[in-house]
């Protein structure tokens, strides 16, 4: 089998390793041949490509630089609400010589991976969010760095805080998720946490 791999949307700790964790797998175990996208969805329009093997992969796992690199490119044309046309894509994938994909992404990639799988491509979708706001998952790769840093900037903020008798706000990133916010400020200790699920 040929597969595809590539990440799109923003960076996260661990893509390196999963991509590492994947090929390592797929060539050694299953002897798949595997290719990977560079910049996401650019790459796959534009047929910039570069063959994963173990050589590939050597020493990428404690990268900060994503191997692949990531874009947000839109795989598919169209809007949202309309029916997706493929054909364009289809025929793309089938250039390719693929047999299916390898999505390394949050919630809009892995809603394209549902659309694809929908029409007859095989896909494996990887969660990968800060956030932790894909459903179906306990935990996406990323998040557990997130929160163990925003736990020791909590840590820092604690010292200046009483030096200083302030009260001291750390705001976070999860746009409309406040998993991270909950596990750091518990983390921590924080006296409140604020989190968008309850505005109120």
């Amino acid at each position: 089998m040929r597969i595809g791999v590539l990440c799109s949307g923003g960076d996260s700790p661990g893509m390196n390793a999963a991509i590492r964790g994947a090929v390592l797998r797929g060539v050694d175990v299953h002897g798949f041949e595997m290719v990977g996208f560079m910049d996401g969805w650019r790459g796959f329009h534009d047929s910039d490509l570069l063959p994963l093997d173990r050589p590939a992969v050597r020493g990428i796992s404690p990268l900060g630089v994503m191997m692949l690199g990531t874009r947000r490119v839109p795989p598919i044309d169209g809007r949202p609400g309309e029916e997706t046309d493929l054909t364009d894509f289809t025929a793309r994938f089938a250039s390719y010589e693929l047999d299916g994909f390898m999505l390394i992404g949050g919630n809009g990639t892995q809603t394209v991976a549902n659309i694809l799988a929908d029409s007859g491509i095989n896909v494996v979708g990887l969660p990968k969010t800060i956030d932790n706001d894909l459903a179906a998952t306990d935990y996406t790769f990323g998040f557990d760095t997130a929160v163990s840093i925003a736990a020791e900037a909590i840590d820092r903020l604690r010292t200046t805080g009483e030096s200083h008798r302030r009260c001291m706000i750390l705001e976070v990133m999860g746009r409309d998720a406040g998993w991270i916010a909950l596990h750091a400020g518990m983390a921590g200790g924080a006296q409140a946490m604020l989190i968008p699920e309850f505005p109120e």
